[in-house]
Order: structure tokens, then sequence, then C-alpha cells
């Protein structure tokens, strides 16, 4: 059967390489909406897992808290590490150059990003100096910074530059940020000593609920009452301003798999009108209907899932060589195929390929022998 299967496809090579062609590049962008579309439910694959939760004003973002919170914050029990956050927003030499910059707590910051690598003499350097910088590995080979150069962030909202050394280079995590001393923010401004939010490493992920809820029931009914989250919910609060993204992909999708079943459809029913009076010979000779009806579905398959390769392949091999880290300067996520989405793509590949030759492949092996010797393709 699989001779006779691959020596039907062959019958017609162009049609089968322009089924396929049509298949992989529709494949394709449905792959790449799906990527998207996971990452904007899910922005950091393992974030939930990750111990570390966000504390921001519960009236919005964009208020900030007051730093007498951050010692009641360290005693909550659970609670390892916390660190001040506060997004300065300012760019390097020309506005075009901008970048996620931050002041923040420069005793605690890597203490709550455990994972980020930066040498400890670095670090130390970075912590004795008010005026220094640490900066992301790709950052660093963006702007061909090195070690000692001076950084003046201008353009910030809060109407301030500030002049920075850079002392160290990080690895892993958010590499594509800066960070300096929220000490030299906050006495540049006047001291309103007042924070963004701040990030707190618990000490396992099964307690993150329940720190959560203790701080935020801590600051309840006070002036400045707090949303404590995950990472994970956090980024998708910066992705809901953007509005139903994930409703307009899902109808771009949703469109793709249409028009890629019309596509196999019309193959598939064309292959199978034309070769009606063959399949009657070969009940004649003796196949079954089923034989008959897995021939023509088998093609199906093999058609579609040869395009699913080409396509899901190229994206899968695309998105992971390009390691993207966000949609915009603000919203981080991790955006490569996961496992979940290779599988759902390759798995609308298999019901596409059912639904386009089901029917007629039925319909054919069902037809009566004498009427299917009487068929004209």
């Amino acid at each position: 059967m699989w001779r006779l299967l691959w020596k039907n496809l062959l019958r017609n090579k162009r049609r089968t390489l322009l089924t396929v062609s049509s298949v992989a590049v529709s494949l394709f962008l449905l792959s790449s909406l799906a990527v998207v579309y996971t990452a904007f439910g899910k922005p950091l694959e393992n974030g939930d897992s990750i111990p570390v939760l966000m504390v921001r004003r519960a009236a919005g973002i964009i208020f900030p808290l007051p730093v007498s919170q951050e010692a009641k914050i360290k005693a909550v029990p659970g609670v390892v590490a916390c660190a001040r956050f506060n997004w300065f927003g300012g760019y390097w030499v020309d506005p075009t150059n901008f970048f996620a910059n931050f002041a923040v707590e420069a005793d605690t910051v890597f203490d709550v990003y455990r994972g980020v690598t930066i040498p400890p003499d670095q670090l130390e350097a970075f912590k004795r100096d008010r005026t220094a910088a640490v900066a992301g590995r790709r950052l660093i080979e963006k702007y061909h910074w090195k070690i000692g150069d001076r950084i003046t962030l201008l353009g910030s909202p809060y109407g301030i530059p500030v002049e920075l050394t850079l002392r160290g280079i990080f690895t892993l995590g958010p590499d594509d940020q800066l960070f300096f001393h929220w000490e030299y923010m906050n006495e540049a401004l006047g001291r309103p000593d007042y924070v963004g939010l701040y990030e707190v490493r618990v000490d396992r992920p099964e307690t993150a609920a329940r720190v959560a809820q203790a701080i935020d029931r801590m600051f309840r009914n006070t002036d400045a009452e707090t949303k404590t989250e995950s990472l994970n919910a956090f980024l998708l609060n910066f992705i809901s301003m953007l509005g139903n993204v994930r409703g307009i992909i899902l109808m771009i999708g949703s469109a793709v798999i249409f028009t890629i079943l019309l596509v196999v459809a019309n193959t598939m029913a064309m292959s199978i009108r034309e070769r009606t009076a063959e399949a009657a010979v070969m009940r004649s000779l003796g196949f079954r209907a089923v034989h008959i009806l897995g021939l023509f579905v088998g093609e199906s398959l093999v058609l579609t899932l040869g395009g699913a390769l080409v396509g899901v392949g190229s994206a899968k091999l695309l998105y992971d060589r390009l390691a993207l880290s966000k949609f915009t300067q603000f919203i981080f996520a991790d955006i490569h195929m996961r496992a979940e989405t290779f599988i759902l793509c390759f798995s609308v590949a298999v019901l596409i390929a059912l639904a386009a030759a089901g029917l007629p492949a039925y319909r054919a092996a069902r037809l009566n022998i004498a009427e299917a010797l009487r068929h004209t393709g």
C-alpha cells in the first residue's frame, strides 16, 4: 500500500509540489501566529515556577509606593529578598538609543535575580559607587560599551539626567537592561522616597500565593494598597493595554486554517475524482473499501504532514534562532515555539488532512463497482 500511495502522489508531481508548498507557507504563518498567541497568554514559559513576586500599587502601575513599606514586606514569612525598582525611561545620546533602564536597590537586586550572572568584583564595584551602573550583555554588545565608560541617560519622564559609570556586565536574565542606584535617583529628585514597585523573592514557588496574599492583606485599607502578583500576571497587565490582540490573532489563524483546508480539499477532490474508476478496479481485484479509504486518506496525510514538517519546522528553527524576548520596549516574553505550540500545529495539520479527504474518499470507497467503472473524472 505504501508503494502504491507514493506512486499516486508522484503521478502529478507539479500538483503535489504546489500543494505541499502552499500548506508549508500557510502552516509557517499559522505557527508564527501561534507563537505570538501563546506568548501573549503566558509571557514567560516557566514564569509561574519562578519564586519572584511583583508588588505594585493596586490603583495602577503608574502610581508609586512609599519606601516605608519595604521593611514590612521583608518581615513577611517566606520573603527571602526584596528590591526597589523604578522605571527611569531615559535614552543614551540620541532618542533612538532607547532601552529599558531602572533605578534599583543595588545591595539586593541580584539577590532577587539569582539566575543572573555577574562577576563578584564587578558586583562589589557596583555596590560601592553611587553613580555606578551595570548593563546586560546584549546591551553592551549593541552599543559597544566597556567597563569604565561614562553613560549619561537623558529624556527621562522625571525631567533629570543621570551620569553613570559602567561598573559591571551581567548575563542571563534581563540582559538588554541597565540598572543604576535607586538612592542616586532619589537624591536627585529631592528625596521623595517613593518606589515604582518592589520585586520580592520567596523561599519556594509553593509559598508565592500565600506570601502575595499576606503582603496585600497587610496594606489593605491604607493609602497605598498593593497588588502582588507573579511575573506572568504582571506582564499580562501590560499586554492587556494593547487591546484584544489574542482575539485578532485567533481570527487570522482561523482564516489561515480554513485556507489550508480548501487547498488540501481541492487537491484531494481532484485526485479522487480522477481515480474513481481505478478504485473500482482495485475493489474488483480484491481490495476492500477500507483499503481504498486508507489509501486516499493516507495521501492527504502525507501531503499535509509534509507541508507541516517544512512550515512548522522552519518556524521553530527561525524563532529559536532569533531568540526574541519582547514585543515592545516594555513587554518582555519568551517568544519561541514551545512544545505545546509545536504539537498544536501538527495536530491541526492532521485534522485538516482528515477533513479534506474524509468525505470524498469515503464516497469513492463505498461507490458501487459498476457505477464507479462508468465514472469519468
